[in-house]
């Protein structure tokens, strides 16, 4: 007894020693609602949202940091009274919060679940090719990713028929590729240059065309190669090092289809140019007319946007040259370069290439390594895949057949024909037998499992042989359970990541918890809102240049009367008729019937010539009214044949906006007075301190 007494007083010395250890070492910063937030985290998340930021800033000084962590603090502290309060409101568990969390996870996860080693092969393979474009055309034989076995030998035997003619027939390869075209389409609208596809990177194409097109070297064509398209022919028009991204140029284009049209004017513009006049100055004469106004000038042009020509010449460009006159089918070309994007190094590219791979063909193979290597190390056993144990006795005469612990021999009796098609109706209660096809932390799975599977993936099958068809099916319901179960480890095994993800779920809840509790709040509680703009309106004054958003600028009321033509009536004339009409406080349809009865019927149609309007317009936003008509009276705007005649009936003084006209202004205003209030009550609920002497004393 004496013992434990003594263990329980020298636990109890060690954890006081500790508690004031980790006080002197980690003070708490923020106190909200019973949890303390140290220096550690505090500062954590201080660097992450600001403090990155800020060094990153020329010239800042001591006191900017010191304002910064100054603010910050205040505002960490309400986000975390937030965070509680949201809690238990329950907002963590709203529907539309979670699935958008599942959405993000998802994203985020992705390059978690591909496997490392190809995953490292798979990026050095795309850096490489990076650092090429191609020009490529090809010859499309289509055919669905699922038909059937004999029209998939159909559709090969024709791409090998086009092969042939280009390879051994030598006709040319844009002659065929037209020829084709018009079988498939006879009425199709057949380019010269029928299959050229410009420009393109990795990435830009699927991989296995990809891989085809990398293959290649310039003139040579690949034999058919299958996507889930169909068969391609591919052929390597170019091939160019140096161009990654996006440029930025200018271009002076003058259009022709005719190489000598307009071959003087190009060479008269590129002799002007090497004697020093500005580039932007002559791409005036361009006939690009969505850039001659400004310089020429293309911003942020993808290979892909850009003509062959185009590339071809901006690779022996540096920037700030420009190129040689040259032509193209669009007619004749000088360009210069501004700025082109470099490739960065490969560690600035991975993350990006992850994020690619996992909606690439290429990934396919890394997620089926990682889901083998993951069923290692989760203990995932195939039972269709492991022999059944068996005692021998004596010596074997002769080998007996190795039997499994489990097989698919129910999915083959149960599983219709009818399963290829994707038609396949399921009948749960058809799948009776219980043995465990997988057992996995996660539980076991059984016939049933997998069929259910099958039934919700359908699609059309390539294999004619039903054995085939349910071990390929099988094998991918093996690799969804298991990369599943890898999925739900990610948080535990990666802190990173579970960081990322607490971070975004906490964002999501606070910007649902704002949207509900303020901004949502102030705009439904409309008795609130006529009531704060009963109170704010009174405290307005003209004097104020800061509440000048909340006054009318002297505004017009104007009858806008248009009449077609002069020689229907004289300008001069229809203003003495609108200034008599206004002595008389005539409306704007008793203007438009005096001044129709003035008009000469049988030459002018007078429901054609006259249009009258009212208007009421502010002084500072309105191009009606020039400088001297802010008065009333009677003015006459030239318009060509035709003139205006704005009668200017009354002059309105500034004067204070209503609660609609102003609505935008007062409900932020209102909304941060709601804030204020929630952020009042919010630090009282929850006791919020923050320890001033310990802010003092932090630095980044």
């Amino acid at each position: 007894m004496k013992k434990i007494l003594l263990a329980t007083a020298v636990f109890a010395v060690f954890s006081f020693q500790f508690s004031v250890l980790q006080a002197q070492n980690d003070p708490v910063v923020i106190e909200v609602g019973g949890q303390q937030i140290r220096r550690s985290e505090f500062m954590r998340e201080f660097n992450t949202n600001v403090g990155q930021q800020l060094e990153k800033r020329p010239g800042i000084t001591a006191a900017d940091k010191r304002a910064a962590m100054e603010e910050y603090v205040d505002l960490y502290a309400l986000f975390r009274a937030k965070l509680l309060d949201a809690h238990a409101r329950g907002f963590d568990t709203a529907a539309a919060l979670r699935n958008e969390l599942m959405r993000y996870r998802k994203e985020l996860a992705a390059p978690y679940l591909i496997d490392s080693a190809v995953l490292r092969q798979m990026l050095a393979e795309a850096y490489d090719r990076n650092h090429y474009s191609l020009h490529a055309a090809h010859i499309l034989v289509p055919i669905s990713a699922s038909a059937a076995p004999e029209d998939s030998t159909k559709a090969y035997n024709k791409a090998m028929e086009l092969y042939n003619r280009i390879t051994v027939d030598g006709e040319d390869f844009f002659a065929v590729a037209a020829d084709y075209a018009r079988q498939l389409d006879p009425e199709a609208k057949v380019r010269p240059n029928e299959g050229d596809l410009g420009y393109f990177t990795v990435f830009d194409m699927v991989y296995p065309f990809e891989n085809a097109a990398y293959s290649l070297k310039v003139g040579e064509v690949s034999q058919p190669v299958r996507t889930r398209f169909g068969y391609h022919l591919v052929k390597l028009l170019d091939r160019v090092e140096g161009l990654y991204g996006k440029v930025t140029m200018a271009h002076i284009w003058l259009h022709s289809t005719d190489s000598a049209t307009r071959r003087s004017d190009i060479y008269r513009i590129y002799n002007e140019l090497e004697r020093g006049i500005n580039f932007a100055s002559l791409a005036r004469q361009s006939d690009d007319r969505t850039t001659s106004g400004s310089g020429g000038v293309l911003n942020d042009a993808t290979l892909s946007q850009l003509p062959p020509e185009y590339i071809h010449e901006l690779v022996m460009l540096k920037e700030g040259e420009f190129s040689k006159p040259f032509f193209t089918q669009y007619g004749w070309h000088i360009i210069k370069l501004i700025k082109r994007d470099t490739l960065p190094q490969p560690e600035n590219l991975e993350g990006f290439y992850k994020q690619r791979m996992t909606r690439d063909q290429r990934g396919e193979e890394s997620r089926k390594t990682f889901a083998a290597n993951s069923r290692k190390k989760y203990g995932f056993v195939d039972r269709t895949m492991t022999p059944v144990k068996q005692a021998v006795k004596g010596r074997k005469k002769k080998a007996t057949p190795v039997k499994m612990m489990a097989s698919l021999d129910e999915l083959l009796r149960v599983i219709p024909d009818s399963v290829r098609y994707s038609k396949w109706k399921i009948d749960e209660s058809l799948f009776t037998d219980t043995t465990a096809l997988v057992t996995s932390p996660a539980g076991n799975y059984t016939s049933l499992d997998v069929a259910r599977y099958i039934y919700t993936h359908q699609k059309k099958a390539r294999f004619e042989n039903m054995q085939k068809l349910l071990r390929e099916r099988y094998d991918e319901f093996l690799d969804s359970i298991s990369i599943a179960y890898a999925d739900s480890q990610l948080e535990k095994e990666n802190p990173e990541f579970a960081q990322v993800v607490d971070e975004y779920r906490r964002g999501l809840m606070i910007f649902n918890y704002n949207d509900a509790m303020i901004w949502h709040k102030a705009i439904n509680d409309t008795v609130g809102f006529v009531n704060f703009y009963a109170r704010e309106s009174r405290t307005k004054r003209l004097d104020n240049p800061s509440d000048s958003i909340y006054f009318f600028h002297p505004r017009a009321r104007v009858t806008v009367i248009d009449v077609a033509d002069k020689a229907a009536l004289a300008p001069e004339k229809a203003q003495k008729l609108i200034e008599k009409a206004m002595k008389k406080e005539m409306g704007s349809s008793e203007m438009k019937q005096l001044l129709q009865k003035k008009i000469n019927q049988k030459k002018f149609p007078a429901g054609d010539m006259v249009k009258v309007g009212v208007d009421q317009v502010e002084q500072t936003r309105q191009h009606l009214l020039d400088d001297d008509q802010w008065q009333r009276g009677v003015y006459v705007k030239d318009q060509g044949n035709g003139y205006r005649v704005l009668a200017v009936e009354q002059i309105l003084p500034r004067s204070l906006k209503g609660i609609n006209e102003a609505r935008g202004y007062y409900l932020n205003a209102w909304q941060n007075e709601v804030e204020q209030k929630l952020t009042d009550e919010l630090l009282k609920k929850y006791n919020v301190k923050i320890h001033r002497d310990v802010v003092r004393s932090l630095t980044f």
